[in-house]
């Protein structure tokens, strides 16, 4: 027994008190579990004060303290990113400080991406010391050496150079004595499981399972301890065709990506890297004995000397921008719970035949990573929940071939669509008369915007939705997703969530009714990218949310973004395009920047004309517009914003983070957060610059 359990109090009381008390109705014995209470709090208390002396098992109140003891500097906080485990190694790191190895350790640890140090005063063109030779320092560049020449201007350039001026600090110049160069790699690196090639033409394959050029990234290698810089091989790079597969293809083949012919692996001997590039109708090489690759597109073609095989199958890793989509990452903290049926799908089975034994509720999970060319149709009953989804860490492509995926449901039915990448036609919830469905979910999927791709990754019905709801009083519900343009009819309700809304262009339209001319149902944005004119009911809220539309200069629309109903919700910390008509905006650009401009000329000139104001208007207007790194889907920095973009955009969240789907990358705090732990680091008269490589 518990020596400070209410019962052990309780026998440690004489025995006439507890007999008196029984007589009483034990009020001293509720009195001894009060005791007893509040005893174990000041015992937990005191058994805590050993852990919460060691970085490892102290309280997250006292991280900061024992920080401050070794000197750590707590900088901006970063979501998901541990300032205890920086606090860790700060002793390990302060006894290497000025070290590049340190400052590389530094900057991984601080913003999660993995990093290079550079230090540009090594690559400075110099006349040799005796005492320090630089035998593969060369004064000028031999141009025969494809490696040395390809890898100019990367964090592996080993060209000579002459000193520039400027600083890097403030991206003025890179080569100079007094300078180090901090190359950091944003994208992440995302494993596709055995999954079959697709069949181009006779003996050409793509990587992609929808048939898309797509480079492979590499899958970096664990360094082996902190005393080890950066090397490709460490780093989640695009894979080039000379300057890493060419010459060092053992280092990236077969744990980077694979080929698998009729069963069997083909050898690192069997397996050729080439230049696979368009060349006319054809491709610019025909293998002779190997198999070739080509990396930067993600192509494949066999040798005329083999037979065809039956079954050509790749495992790859390809780049993106954060966990979004459609995705090869781990989804499972999402997955609904089922009391119902749960049928698995393996390679070949009939997905309809499953959802058909799960109508009365239950989840479809399928368990493999390949492409299905199927036009499911999900009926679900009464009062019932189905799921259909793709497993954990799996990334299931349906090809609907032209065809819908309807969804149909009894009253207060539910559908959750989980982790599938759904290309070749619509998603649609059909008015059939009696589909009264209430909710769907669609929660790490990917609706291809465009339907479809050509294999350059243009969209073959840029114009055509990828999600139709036809019927009323049925809410929508996308998180963390990826789809194309929304046709609703005005009672459907959809809610969007840290996604991506792309109409493939900016005068497209991404949502509005099924005739494109007159306002969909009830639209919330939070923490989501559209690209393409929006026509809502109402907006009930838009938060840290960028909308890039525009009108065409015949449009029919008056407003890139409309909203029916401006008397109800709010729009704050976003981007809503100029002559939009939306609910009141609170600090969203570029209208709470136009009016700040327009404050500061007043103070200056209290007479300042309207026709001024106009001119200020229009020129904040005209310098805060959103870029992005690319638009088109498929892009490994699909949706990224650009560096170069208004800061307003970067930073414009009501979090200090950037507007948009990657809004929970906190990246700018990132940024910052490194900046202000390299300060204490980096030796006296050097100057660091952050060069962002993806």
């Amino acid at each position: 027994m518990n020596s400070l359990s209410p019962e052990a109090l309780y026998q440690l009381l004489p025995e006439v008190y507890r007999k008196r008390d029984e007589t009483q109705g034990f009020p001293l014995k509720a009195l001894m579990a009060i005791l007893a209470e509040q005893a174990a709090i000041v015992k937990n208390d005191t058994d805590r004060l050993y852990d919460n002396q060691f970085i490892e098992t102290c309280d997250e109140w006292a991280a900061p303290y024992i920080g401050e003891l070794v000197g750590y500097r707590y900088g901006p906080p970063i979501p998901n990113v541990s300032q205890r485990a920086a606090a860790a190694n700060h002793i390990r790191l302060t006894r290497r400080r000025g070290v590049a190895l340190a400052l590389e350790q530094l900057a991984t640890d601080t913003t999660r991406w993995p990093a290079r140090v550079v230090e540009f005063f090594q690559r400075l063109a110099r006349p040799e010391h005796l005492a320090s030779l630089r035998p593969e320092n060369h004064y000028t560049l031999n141009v025969r050496d494809t490696v040395k020449c390809e890898a100019i201007g990367t964090a592996f350039d080993r060209a000579s150079y002459s000193v520039a001026t400027g600083r890097i600090s403030q991206s003025e110049g890179q080569h100079h004595f007094r300078h180090v160069g901090l190359f950091l790699w944003r994208l992440g690196h995302y494993r596709q499981s055995l999954t079959p090639a697709y069949r181009h033409a006779e003996r050409r394959y793509l990587f992609h399972p929808m048939g898309i050029n797509s480079p492979l990234f590499n899958a970096p290698q664990s360094e082996p301890d902190i005393n080890h810089l950066a090397q490709e091989v460490n780093l989640p790079i695009p894979l080039q065709r000379r300057s890493n597969l060419g010459h060092r293809l053992e280092d990236y083949y077969p744990h980077a990506f694979t080929v698998v012919l009729d069963g069997i692996v083909q050898t690192v001997d069997q397996v050729q890297i080439c230049n696979l590039s368009d060349d006319g109708a054809d491709w610019a090489h025909s293998p002779v004995d190997r198999v070739s690759i080509d990396p930067e597109l993600g192509r494949m073609s066999l040798p005329a000397s083999m037979d065809e095989p039956e079954d050509v199958e790749v495992t790859f890793h390809y780049g993106a921008c954060a966990d979004i989509g459609g995705g090869a990452y781990s989804r499972s903290e999402g997955f609904i719970q089922s009391s119902g049926n749960i049928e698995h799908i393996h390679a070949g089975d009939d997905i309809q035949a499953a959802l058909d034994l799960t109508v009365s509720g239950g989840v479809v999970e399928i368990a493999v990573s390949h492409g299905f060319t199927i036009a499911p149709a999900i009926s679900v009953n009464t009062d019932q929940t189905l799921s259909l989804r793709a497993a954990d860490g799996h990334r299931t492509f349906i090809d609907l071939d032209g065809d819908d995926f309807t969804v149909v449901g009894g009253g207060e039915a539910e559908v959750v669509i989980d982790g599938l990448v759904v290309h070749g036609g619509r998603l649609v919830v059909p008015d059939t008369g009696d589909n009264q469905l209430r909710r769907l979910v669609l929660r790490n999927v990917t609706l291809v915007p465009g339907q479809s791709l050509l294999i350059d990754r243009t969209p073959v019905s840029p114009n055509a939705p990828s999600l139709v709801v036809e019927i009323p009083n049925v809410t929508v519900e996308i998180e963390n997703s990826i789809v194309g343009a929304v046709r609703t009819v005005e009672g459907a309700a959809v809610s969007i969530t840290n996604s991506m809304v792309d109409a493939t262009s900016r005068d497209g339209i991404a949502f509005s009714a099924e005739d494109e001319m007159s306002h969909g149902g009830v639209l919330t944005l939070c923490e989501t990218t559209v690209i393409g004119k929006v026509a809502a009911r109402s907006f009930p809220l838009i938060s840290n949310s960028l909308i890039d539309a525009a009108l065409l200069q015949a449009d029919s629309w008056d407003s890139p973004v409309w909203a029916l109903q401006r008397q109800t919700g709010c729009a704050r910390f976003s981007y809503i395009p100029p002559q939009s008509r939306v609910p009141r905006q609170h600090r969203c650009q570029p209208q709470f920047a136009s009016s700040q401009a327009v404050d500061a000329a007043e103070t200056h000139n209290p007479f300042i004309t309207d026709t001024e104001k106009e001119h200020i208007v229009r020129g904040v207007v005209a310098r805060l517009v959103p870029a992005f790194t690319a638009r088109r889907y498929g892009d490994p920095a699909y949706a990224q914003l650009l560096l170069s973009s208004p800061q307003e955009v970067l930073r414009g969240a009501d979090s200090g983070s950037e507007m948009g789907v990657y809004h929970h990358l906190y990246q700018p705090q990132r940024h910052d957060a490194l900046l202000f732990r390299l300060s204490e680091f980096l030796p006296i008269g050097l100057d660091a610059g952050l060069i962002y490589v993806t």
